[in-house]
């Protein structure tokens, strides 16, 4: 009798509901308050997306950054090379002008002008430079120390035609043989041929000119060593901008992920295990938590209420 009563009751309960229960809830929706867990999960999303949209442009502006550097410091190490090869090759020619003027031996003659017209580092320096996009006043100094390197070998030939004549050394080379001696240079003993051929570059005036093209030669470095700190504190700047810009984006995110744990077990898990121990032990639901989880305990508890009530109308 009793189970015929309760499904009397069930009955008539549903059946209210079917009437009812549209209506009421479109009312209950609208009165409902709490936080609406869609728009709260489509705003998290979104924050989200933009948040890693900002990291990966961040990552790709870091890595332009590194590009640029690494681009700078192959560019300084080009420039410093060449450099240094043209002071090397400069101060090679003058050590072979220097030694055959010294000893005669032709084979320091056969280097100068192996260097000079074969390897000619010197050139090699000067187009490297300009094909690597330096600064017009970095290769004008290497242009002007090569100009004044370039002038100084008159002086050069000169000296090593005196040796030749001295020595009676015969040399088929175009650039001696378009060397003519001075009159009172032409009627030197072989000694005294000698002794000027060396005073000529070993003496001060030599000295003096090729300290010109050494001081052009340490203020082009000096230039691309400014040029190249320059570029480190400006790309230095960059990525440090990029990198704070990285741990915003990096700490906002925690934030919001920490928020969204904390949303979702305040509005959404602690009032299902509430409700869970309300449901066991037959009592209503707390209408608390999201938007959703609201609606829904008002359901409940509307069934509930006339559930029972209905149970209790029954004689």
């Amino acid at each position: 009798m009793s189970i015929r009563r309760e499904s009397i009751i069930i009955s008539f309960t549903e059946h209210k509901l079917k009437q009812n229960g549209g209506m009421d809830m479109k009312k209950d929706r609208q009165r409902t308050g709490g936080i609406s867990l869609r728009s709260t999960n489509i705003a998290m999303i979104a924050c989200a997306v933009v948040i890693s949209l900002l990291l990966i442009f961040s990552t790709y502006q870091s890595s332009d950054v590194f590009t640029k550097l690494s681009k700078a410091t192959g560019n300084y190490i080009v420039r410093q090379e060449a450099a240094h090869e043209l002071m090397e090759a400069s101060d090679y020619l003058t050590e072979m002008v220097q030694r055959f003027t010294l000893e005669g031996d032709t084979q320091y003659l056969d280097n100068y002008f192996e260097e000079a017209f074969v390897s000619r580092r010197r050139e090699a320096s000067i187009t490297s430079m300009s094909e690597n996009e330096a600064e017009e006043v970095l290769v004008k100094q290497l242009q002007e120390a090569m100009e004044e390197s370039n002038a100084l070998m008159y002086r050069e030939y000169y000296a090593m035609k005196l040796v030749l004549e001295a020595k009676e050394i015969r040399n088929d080379r175009e650039e001696l043989r378009a060397i003519e001696l001075k009159e009172e240079d032409a009627f030197l003993s072989p000694d005294a041929m000698m002794e000027k051929a060396q005073e000529m570059v070993l003496g001060t005036e030599y000295y003096s000119r090729k300290e010109v093209i050494r001081t052009k030669l340490k203020s082009s470095l000096q230039i691309l060593d400014k040029l190249m700190n320059e570029t480190r504190q400006s790309t230095s700047a960059d990525l440090n901008r990029e990198l704070v810009i990285v741990r915003v984006a990096i700490i906002v995110l925690t934030v919001v992920i920490i928020f969204l744990i904390w949303l979702t077990m305040h509005s959404c898990t602690s009032p299902l295990i509430a409700a869970q121990k309300n449901v066991e032990e037959n009592k209503p639901i707390d209408e608390t938590g999201a938007k959703e989880l609201r609606q829904l305990a008002k359901a409940y508890n509307r069934i509930h209420e006339k559930l029972y009530g209905s149970k209790e109308e029954i004689p």
